[in-house]
């Protein structure tokens, strides 16, 4: 069933059992969309100067349940609000019909009446206060008993929500990206006139690149517009699979599809043999076929690693790219890069294979931790300094926009980051030898080096690729090929977006010992991708070892290291 067409949301009703978790998730929801949040208990008390028991006590449940509802027609009015409700709201008639008649997404929230209970004890534990005070359809001796009938009454009623969430384990953050992710593979986040962008990448058989803000609504027809076999083989980490999974994979079912999902730990140290080889065994007991697709879901490690999984199993299986990461949207998705990492460096196992398909639904960012987020901007940062003078100057003008979220200016400029990516690597999809792609390596080197001397640990690709574009500057500068004014502006917009750039406690000798194993060495030689002018780079043949020991300890590298994180991490 299409959905491309459906309403954006204006408002989201969070319902379920007592100690479900409503408010913390609420609030956190309400923190990730930057929209207000009403706890309608506290409303009710605050309209009433009373407490909940005073209420019950006065005027009976029945008194407590009126106010409730004009309570609740008084927030629906608004727009953009989250609203997390009383238990046993969701029982009146006239209060489904409010949440009805406005449209409102609802969430059901469900644990476990052991694990609600204990909560609500604790609440009332540290308000020193009894439980049947904090919660008057509790009183009694057997708070347990009475939640679990509460709970077997209103279960039905739950069940009707648009989306549900079980929270016995999960924390509040978890729960409220969870079901922000709902929404967003839904279609349902208002977009606020951002543009979306279909760019035919001209590399291997040539595939759509879609950028859009609630791309992910779309798969389903994107998949079948490809004349894709049912069967999917879906690969995804933890963090990512938490979030996303059970909403994509209900999707996709519902279209006719029939999807299994493939769960690595997030994080680096997954890019390795052991990783691939589990995939492999997965795909082999599956007897997963030539033309059944593999599906990416995830930032760039998965990607690299799912991609390198597709190009080797059966010797090559379609492959689909679904970033949900900012630096995987802007570079790793885009021109048929996969790869593992070696011990001895990053990506030195892997392949050119492009996908069939890359679909970056930018609202995804909005469920980022804030660090992977930031990292994300260095790629973006790179490809306007070092092949785009126009599109840099974009970045300044739209920075504080861009680290608001705002869904026009972030899905513009990712959608012009694909184009850029995207015509390079079309005209030269394997990185040959003088070819314009080993400029998108610009910060890289270095980059690449801090992550293989912290073992992947420390810090973020995006954050050592920042500190790495500073470092060539910096360098480019000593050997008069870059302008002091190209390094000021660079730098400057580096620190808007709280990217690090100094290497304060690396080793000198380490960094420089791990940039041998760059890929675009020649001869032991290192050569560094270094900036002309603003939006244009070249690369070196190579830099005299003083010159790299002296920029090195400018930016605060030593002779011996102790590899701390970086200034973003701390």
């Amino acid at each position: 069933m299409s959905i491309l067409n459906a309403a954006p949301v204006a408002r989201i009703v969070i319902t379920g059992s007592s100690g479900a978790g409503k408010t913390t998730a609420g609030l956190a929801l309400a923190r990730l969309l930057g929209w207000p949040f009403t706890d309608l208990d506290d409303a009710v008390i605050a309209s009433a100067g009373k407490s909940v028991a005073a209420i019950f006590a006065e005027e009976g449940e029945d008194g407590w349940r009126a106010r409730e509802t004009a309570a609740l027609a008084h927030v629906l009015r608004a727009e953009r609000v989250v609203v997390a409700t009383g238990a046993g709201l969701i029982e009146r008639p006239e209060n489904r019909s409010l949440i009805a008649e406005t449209r409102a997404w609802t969430l059901a929230l469900a644990a476990e009446p052991e694990t609600t209970i204990e909560r609500i004890r604790a609440q009332a534990q540290a308000r020193d206060i009894p439980i049947g005070e904090l919660r008057p359809m509790l009183s009694g001796p057997d708070p347990l008993a009475r939640l679990r009938l509460l709970h077997e009454r209103r279960a039905p009623l739950y069940a009707q929500a648009d989306d549900r969430v079980q929270t016995d384990s999960a924390s509040p953050e978890r729960i409220a990206a969870r079901a922000l992710a709902a929404l967003i593979v839904a279609g349902r986040l208002p977009s606020e006139g951002a543009v979306a962008q279909t760019l035919r990448i001209a590399a291997g058989a040539g595939y759509d690149a879609i950028t859009k803000w609630g791309a992910l609504a779309d798969l389903p027809e994107r998949l079948a517009a490809l004349k894709l076999p049912p069967r999917l083989s879906v690969v995804t980490d933890s963090s990512v699979g938490a979030i996303y999974v059970e909403p994509l994979t209900r999707q996709l079912r519902q279209a006719g599809f029939e999807p299994e999902v493939f769960t690595i730990p997030a994080g680096e140290a997954s890019k390795s043999r052991a990783s691939l080889d589990a995939i492999h065994d997965w795909l082999a007991e599956r007897r997963a076929e030539r033309g059944e697709a593999l599906l990416a879901l995830g930032g760039g490690v998965v990607g690299d690693l799912a991609g390198f999984a597709a190009a080797t199993w059966l010797r090559g299986v379609p492959l689909i790219q679904l970033p949900t990461s900012l630096l995987a949207q802007v570079d790793a998705s885009i021109g048929g890069k996969v790869a593992i990492d070696h011990p001895r460096g990053k990506n030195l196992i892997g392949a050119f294979y492009q996908p069939r398909l890359v679909i970056a639904d930018t609202a995804t960012l909005l469920t980022l931790p804030e660090r992977q987020r930031i990292e994300g901007w260095a790629e973006v940062i790179k490809h306007g300094a070092a092949l785009d003078a126009n599109y840099f100057s974009t970045i300044e003008r739209d920075a504080d926009a861009l680290r608001a979220m705002r869904p026009r200016e972030i899905t513009a400029a990712i959608a012009r980051s694909v184009a850029i990516k995207g015509a390079i690597t079309g005209g030269d999809e394997r990185e040959r030898e003088g070819g314009q792609r080993a400029l998108l390596n610009f910060g890289h080197t270095l980059g690449h080096a801090i992550e293989t001397v912290t073992d992947y640990k420390a810090w973020l690709h995006g954050e050592a690729v920042g500190a790495g574009m500073v470092f060539a500057t910096r360098l480019g500068v000593r050997l008069g090929v870059t302008p002091p004014s190209v390094a000021t502006r660079l730098e400057a917009l580096l620190t808007r977006f709280a990217l690090p750039a100094r290497l304060d406690g690396l080793s000198m000798s380490a960094l420089l010992n791990a940039t041998l194993w760059d890929k675009k060495a020649r001869g032991g030689h290192v050569r560094w991708v270094l900036l002309t002018a603003l939006g244009s780079a070249t690369l070196s043949s190579s830099a005299p070892e003083d010159a790299l020991r002296a920029t090195l300890a400018e930016l605060g590298a030593s002779v011996d290291g102790s590899a701390p994180l970086p200034d973003s991490a701390s």
